[in-house]
């Protein structure tokens, strides 16, 4: 059998203490540095910079399908409060008699503001308009850009440079 010399034996042994130090000061070092912080943090603001025009953008968009919707079931109010009680009315009738969700019944909901005017005198019985206003149509938190309309007709009008009336383009 061989044996091994001491002195292998004390070069192995210092070899270990060699590498566990360099590990244990390797431990000790562990963590991210400041400048890897910062970078991090650089990269989460560029991808926020980009990601939030974005999703107002669409929080707009989708205010806007919300407000041509409501405008389509004022419409179909009207119209079923007509057929019962023999005129067309506001919304604030219809939210009394719970034809319509309470903030529709209220003028307010998606960041649009709604208006049902019936016909004045004898006219009351033949038709209706309904309104639908953007409570802020400019800057980067516009809750929409395009103005409804809504009549007896029921077909749904939009203008995207000020109030839609009975000249507009339907949707």
């Amino acid at each position: 059998m061989f044996r091994r010399s001491s002195k292998t034996n004390v070069m192995k042994h210092n070899h270990e203490l060699t590498r566990s130090g360099a590990s244990m000061r390797r431990c000790k070092a562990s963590g991210f540095s400041l400048i890897e912080l910062l970078i991090a943090m650089a990269l989460l603001l560029v991808l926020t910079a980009l990601a939030v025009p974005n999703y107002l953008a669409a929080l707009s968009r989708a205010n806007e399908a919300s407000a041509a919707t409501s405008v389509r079931a004022i419409i179909s109010t009207e119209n079923l409060y007509r057929n019962t009680f023999g005129t067309f009315t506001d919304l604030t009738n219809l939210g009394t008699d719970y034809l319509t969700d309470n903030l529709l019944g209220a003028g307010q909901k998606s960041g649009y503001t709604f208006e049902a005017t019936p016909g004045a005198g004898t006219a009351a019985e033949l038709d209706f308009s309904i309104q639908a206003t953007p409570q802020l149509s400019i800057g980067p938190s516009a809750t929409g850009t395009r103005h409804y309309y809504g009549d007896q007709s029921a077909v749904v009008r939009f203008s995207l440079t000020g109030v839609a009336d009975v000249t507009s383009p339907p949707i």
